[in-house]
């Protein structure tokens, strides 16, 4: 998983890769590797106040959507989170909010599409539960991402 996570993190400065692969090796040993990734890669700030997904200074980081099979006011936030993250200089804004036929699944597909325009990609990975979970992984290195992933036998797909 540590490979999977240095696929993930290689945008970011190195202070910051160590920092968040450290917090992964502590979390890894309280449950299993996926949800300590997925927890490791969120930098859950100490006060929700408007914006914070926007604000480095409430989270530094967030680099993994993780959402419920039916939130999909939650996936626009945490794509624009993740945006930052990664220094992308333009905002996502979901052309299907709002809308009560949009699915959650619907507003990922949108997302991953804009993302994409970006020169990234959301890998998605199946926890076996009813989220959606992925992360975001540069076009170059989706390759490698994919076959990491098979051998750790983590089963994945894209938006």
């Amino acid at each position: 998983m540590t490979e999977l996570l240095a696929l993930i993190l290689s945008p970011l400065p190195p202070e910051l890769s160590s920092e968040i692969g450290r917090r992964f090796q502590q979390l890894v040993e309280d449950t299993d590797e996926v949800h300590a990734l997925c927890e490791a890669l969120q930098d859950v700030p100490d006060d929700f106040l408007p914006g914070w997904w926007l604000d480095s200074a409430a989270s530094r980081f967030w680099l993994c959507l993780h959402v419920d099979w039916k939130a999909s006011d939650e996936v626009e936030w945490q794509v624009q989170a993740t945006a930052r993250s990664l220094g992308l200089p333009a905002t996502f804004v979901s052309a299907l909010s709002g809308q009560p036929q949009a699915t959650t699944l619907d507003v990922l597909k949108e997302a991953a599409a804009w993302l994409r325009r970006h020169g990234y990609e959301f890998m998605a990975l199946d926890t076996g539960g009813d989220e959606y979970l992925s992360v975001p992984i540069r076009l170059d290195l989706l390759r490698q991402a994919f076959a990491v992933a098979d051998q750790l036998a983590l089963s994945t797909s894209l938006y």
